[in-house]
């Protein structure tokens, strides 16, 4: 207890010696009535002192508007969001009436796409997958010797034409990925010449799964063409074992950008899951600006944007999660493309901080399905 004490105490200094870079945050609702910047660091003090840390996301919630009380905030808004991720990761690998869990499914891309074709789910085709800088699979389409070297298998492989795309088998927030394109023996990395040596360094470096790029829905190219704008679904498994949809949202790419990701500047926009449309308010995360009404590059309104095949996506998702029964529950990356959904990852450690951003609190819901079972 003294121990927790001295660490609020540090923190509510630490708050206090760089309070204008936390106090000065841009605001998402800024046709709002706001509190005084004295007001916003009694809050983030109030939150050091009751959680244990301040608010990152204070102003992406709106916390900053007059109208959002101290009980408001703490009774609607779950805080803080990494108390709810540890609970999110006890549940998965933990989970209710299993001794072991199915996460390192969703975990590991190559056991997920595995997983995937063999249920007949939708998902990009797998080219190749290097695992400690070793070729663990390809695909048969392409003729390699096995008596080389793994570098020289490489090589051998992308003297192959293809239009692709590379990421970590195991990484997070768009980290490491990259598109690749290989025509007439010439190699491009993110749309930039680049050569096989560079591009075997870069497979070294971590595991890579090397897949086939996937082509969205023209409706969904109109928001950004330089990225797949997918949907970010979660849903859960119930005490009853019923699996429910848990908020919804899309992820949009910047122009130049090669992924949507949240953390890389991707804008995130609410869905309303009964109608498959967009909602009115896209949101940046806080170091890239704040929110708007349509796509900053392309200027396509979000307001009642819909979405192609929201519901058999929705569907889907639904039945893959009691496939992975052992799952509490898994947020669900979705393309959309002109056949319909595409699942291109499944995630057992997501964040809450984007819906509850572009849903508003969502207290109430999580209590009701994430109590420890």
């Amino acid at each position: 207890m003294k121990t927790q004490i001295v660490e609020k105490i540090r923190k509510s200094y630490s708050l206090l010696k760089k309070k204008s870079s936390i106090i000065n945050g841009v605001s998402y609702y800024p046709e709002c009535e706001h509190k005084s910047k004295t007001e916003i660091l009694k809050d983030q003090l109030f939150f050091i002192w009751k959680y244990g840390n301040y608010e990152p996301f204070y102003f992406t919630y709106g916390f900053d508007r007059s109208e959002m009380t101290r009980d408001r905030m703490t009774s609607e808004y779950l805080i803080p969001s990494d108390k709810f991720q540890a609970k999110i990761n006890h549940l998965n690998n933990r989970p209710p009436g299993f001794i072991y869990s199915s996460r390192v499914i969703t975990a590991d891309k190559f056991y997920f796409n595995v997983f995937l074709e063999r249920f007949g789910i939708p998902t990009p085709s797998m080219y190749c997958y290097i695992k400690d800088k070793q070729i663990l699979y390809y695909d048969n389409q392409f003729i390699i010797d096995p008596q080389k070297s793994t570098s020289e298998q490489l090589k051998q492989l992308f003297s192959y034409d293809m239009d692709a795309f590379c990421k970590p088998s195991s990484g997070q927030l768009g980290n490491g990925a990259f598109a690749l394109k290989v025509q007439d023996s010439k190699i491009y990395t993110d749309g930039k010449l680049s050569s096989v040596d560079k591009l075997i360094d870069v497979l070294f470096s971590a595991n890579y799964l090397v897949q086939k790029r996937i082509y969205q829905h023209p409706t969904m190219n109109t928001l950004c063409d330089s990225t797949i704008n997918s949907i970010r679904l979660q849903t859960v498994m119930t005490k009853e074992g019923e699996v429910v949809p848990f908020g919804a949202l899309l992820r949009i790419g910047r122009k130049g950008s090669s992924v949507d990701n949240w953390a890389k500047g991707g804008v995130l926009v609410g869905i309303d899951m009964e109608k498959g449309k967009l909602m009115e308010t896209g949101f940046l995360k806080p170091k890239f600006g704040a929110s708007m009404k349509e796509h900053p590059d392309t200027k396509v309104i979000f307001k009642n944007f819909e979405i192609p095949y929201y519901k058999e996506a929705e569907k889907k998702a639904i039945e893959l999660h009691k496939r992975l029964y052992r799952s509490h529950s898994v947020g669900w990356d979705i393309a959309i493309t002109e056949n319909g959904p595409m699942f291109i990852e499944g995630n057992g450690l997501w964040e809450i901080s984007g819906i509850q951003a572009v849903q508003g609190g969502m207290k109430k819901q999580i209590e009701k399905y994430f109590t420890v079972l």
